[in-house]
């Protein structure tokens, strides 16, 4: 195949919903209204490594970014917005809504059961990167694990089975599978929803690449392409822009030192873009001024307050309850019980059992008077040791580490950077978050009552879901600034 039908092949993404789903079996789209409030989430997940797509030119893209001449680039073929152009108003009317609010239906219920699956791993993410003794944390598991599942495709050998084993998956055909339908379960764009994700390939213009690999990680991965010379200054803004764009222009606080190491291969990004309304939102009239027992000392916090029935759980290390996001996932809080320690709720199995819909506990439906803070918490952390602490050692090893798959170089590659950061912010609009994960790889040497109160007035756990139950966020609450 030359280099013009591959490049036509790998922009050709097919963008069909999975068809004949089975029927989902907890719709969220039942409310007719619309709400201003807004719920933004972004995530970033940057595979960096040591690997080339072969080229037809394209330098605009549809979130109008313009890629410099000295860079080639081919874009992947995204799923067309519905009712582009529309209110929220007047896409409630149009016939637009309906058609797409069964597709929606269809699409999570694709992936819903895979929840269970990516429970252990997004525990055990989570469990690494938010246990900090009284530090704020929040991290994005479902961006990591699509990272990591493109980082797979990469390698071969004992280097990929740990990065397999460590998400749970039996192979890599298996999890390329997967990746794909929760890529299109939770692709959304319409006037209610924005729930988008996108992935490149950043290569270095002096190396020889795999076109298997490159094909398959553009076709089941929607993969758009940038080759060009690592270092320089023009792809080091294409870079940060694409990222950027991406995500709202949500993460620039920690995108504006993004650069390419001039020794780098490939680096892979991975993103997520999120913004949805709650479906019952909470009113700037309601709120009040509290203390918030934080651990580093009480502080004085805005909280918000509403009452509404919700699903209220129960067990002997905490309570929980969710609030749903208008025609998405749930933002579910857990406040531990007095006397548990909060940085064990994210090692806590029944945790992600609840957030994965896969919950077997005492649960009710009382009604909940909720007092919530506004809050804001953001981190970075070097997933080095993390990666090494879930088994993947081999990856980093310039001895062991095998990414043959990805390069025609006989030179051996090695993971040698791994961070990743995030942000989230909850107020009466709803949830803004941003994320990105950043792995380099270089060249090596060869039971309740009837009403409850729901006081989040002391450390707290939240985790924010896709439709599908996919979780796009965890975090920990210990104080508010």
């Amino acid at each position: 195949m030359n280099k013009e039908k591959l490049f036509e092949t790998l922009g050709d993404i097919d963008d069909k919903n999975v068809k004949n789903a089975r029927e989902y079996k907890r719709s969220k789209i039942t409310s007719l209204q619309r709400w201003m409030a807004l719920v933004a989430v972004a995530a970033v997940a940057i595979v960096a490594i040591s690997v080339t797509p072969l080229f037809n030119k394209s330098d605009k893209d549809p979130f109008g970014v313009t890629y410099p001449s000295s860079m080639k680039t081919v874009l992947a073929s995204y799923p067309a917005p519905v009712g582009a152009g529309m209110t929220s108003q007047e896409y409630a009317e149009s016939e637009d809504y309906w058609k797409n609010l069964v597709a929606l239906r269809d699409k999570y219920a694709t992936t819903a059961g895979y929840s269970g699956r990516t429970a252990p791993y997004y525990s055990a993410i989570s469990s690494l990167l938010l246990s900090e003794s009284e530090e704020n944390t929040v991290c994005s598991p479902l961006n990591t694990y699509i990272a990591f599942a493109m980082l797979a495709e990469t390698a071969d050998g004992n280097t990929r089975q740990q990065i397999l084993d460590m998400l749970g998956a039996k192979s890599v055909e298996e999890l390329r599978r997967e990746v794909k339908s929760i890529w299109e379960s939770n692709y959304v764009n319409n006037p209610d929803l924005k729930s988008l994700l996108s992935n490149s390939l950043w290569l270095n213009k002096k190396y020889d690449f795999n076109e298997k690999t490159l094909k398959t990680l553009a076709e089941n991965y929607y993969a758009s392409s940038f080759m060009g010379t690592p270092g320089s200054e023009d792809m080091n803004k294409a870079l940060r822009d694409w990222t950027n764009a991406n995500t709202g222009n949500l993460l620039t606080e920690f995108t504006k030192d993004m650069s390419i190491d001039p020794e780098t291969v490939l680096e892979l990004v991975s993103t997520i873009y999120f913004k949805a309304s709650w479906e019952d939102k909470f009113y700037e009239t309601n709120n009040t001024t509290e203390t918030f027992h934080g651990t580093k000392g009480d502080t004085i916090a805005a909280m918000m307050h509403q009452s509404q029935v919700t699903t209220f759980y129960e067990t002997e290390q905490f309570t929980a309850i969710g609030l749903d996001l208008f025609g998405s996932g749930t933002m579910y809080f857990f406040l531990p019980k007095e006397g548990v320690d909060v940085n064990e709720l994210a090692s806590c199995k029944e945790v992600f059992r609840i957030a994965c819909n896969e919950n077997s506990g005492e649960w009710a439906m009382p009604m909940v008077n909720i007092s919530l803070p506004k809050f804001k918490v953001s981190q970075q952390t070097d997933l080095l040791p993390v990666l090494a602490a879930l088994g993947v050692t081999d990856a980093l090893d310039p001895d062991l580490a095998d990414f043959s798959p990805v390069t025609k170089s006989e030179t051996p590659l090695y993971v040698n950077k791994a961070n990743h950061a995030a942000l989230v912010e909850v107020d009466e609009e709803g949830v803004t978050g941003a994320a990105y994960t950043e792995i380099a790889m270089t060249e090596g040497a060869m039971l309740c009552t009837d009403e409850v109160d729901f006081t989040l007035d002391r450390p707290f756990m939240f985790v924010v879901t896709g439709g599908d139950n996919s979780v796009l966020f965890t975090g920990m609450v210990k104080n508010i600034e």
